[in-house]
């Protein structure tokens, strides 16, 4: 048998290894998130008593807010909770609230919250690490989820005003957006593009809005409970995920619109397991440890479980 030795040189080494490292860095800033199908979703805290949104600070740390169940006045819930996901315990870093929702954490661990929604308006509120409370601003309406930027402005939807407002750390409010569709908006993150993204809990939209107040769909989940039907959402790694409250299922959505059960069989109940065969009971709060690559999911469904997902 003949054999034949052949010898790359220098030059086309070098070639060959910028092509692999273009492929690499290509595939990097596409976002694309590797293959999930060994991914299991895992319950940290049964019994968890905070059913809304989560938030992650740069230590890992999960602030989560317990809005309660709906009364004439607006929620129950009086707490947000602290979560050290590695112990899997908590404490309370305020119990003197009035149906919390949503909320955000700082770079500093400055916590921020709706708090007092009577559904005529309700305030922003800061929350310091040593736990002293400062009003912010108030805004009309039903103030719902909120996000921040990188200079600490929060930019906060509304579920029954069609409205994304902005508050500075000064308290000062501005009007971002006004469009019809935004009427219902719930979860709110920002997009790698410098963008916002505003889920509509109501519609099942998800809509891009630009800082100058252009509104644009990208993508509908399937409405199987009218009024019910999009918790919360968050952004990482070029992908939408989505909590549906009223399907019990997390939706994984593309900046392009495509549409993806990501977990969940679709049965109200809190077993874990595989993606696709774990369940979740109104799964609601969600978000993402950038850090980590960890999903961190609230439930509003039974008794209440914080759960999260390992992303590979």
């Amino acid at each position: 048998m003949k054999t034949t030795n052949y010898v790359l040189s220098k030059s086309s080494t070098i070639h060959c290894l910028l092509i692999a490292l273009a492929v690499s860095v290509s595939s990097c800033f596409r976002g694309e998130v590797p293959n999930q199908e060994n991914a299991e979703v895992e319950t940290l805290i049964s019994n968890f008593p905070a059913n809304d949104a989560l938030s992650v600070g740069r230590n890992g740390s999960v602030y989560a807010s317990n809005f309660g169940q709906f009364g004439a006045s607006g929620g129950t819930g009086t707490t947000i909770l602290k979560v050290n996901p590695r112990k899997m315990d908590f404490v309370p870093i305020a119990e003197n609230l009035t149906g919390p929702l949503g909320n955000a954490v700082d770079k500093s661990g400055n916590v921020y919250v709706n708090n007092a929604n009577n559904f005529v308006s309700a305030d922003i509120l800061k929350i310091a690490k040593n736990g002293t409370q400062t009003v912010l601003a108030t805004i009309e309406g039903f103030p719902s989820g909120m996000t921040l930027d990188t200079k600490n402005n929060l930019y906060i939807s509304n579920f029954s005003t069609p409205t994304v407002h902005k508050v500075t750390p000064e308290g000062e409010v501005t009007l971002i957006a006004n469009d019809v569709r935004l009427a219902g908006g719930v979860g709110i993150d920002f997009d790698g593009r410098g963008n916002l993204l505003v889920g509509n809990y109501a519609t099942g939209q998800i809509l891009s809005v630009s800082l100058d107040g252009q509104v644009e769909l990208i993508a509908s989940i399937p409405v199987v409970i009218e009024n019910f039907v999009l918790g919360y959402i968050t952004y990482h790694k070029g992908f939408i995920y989505g909590t549906a409250i009223g399907e019990n299922l997390i939706y994984k959505v593309s900046l392009k619109g495509e549409v993806e059960v990501f977990a969940g069989t679709g049965v109200a109940s809190t077993t874990d397991g595989l993606l696709l065969e774990a369940t979740f009971n109104a799964p609601n709060g969600i978000a993402a440890d950038p850090i980590r690559n960890i999903l961190y999911i609230s439930e509003f469904g039974g008794s209440g479980s914080l759960r999260a997902i390992k992303l590979f």
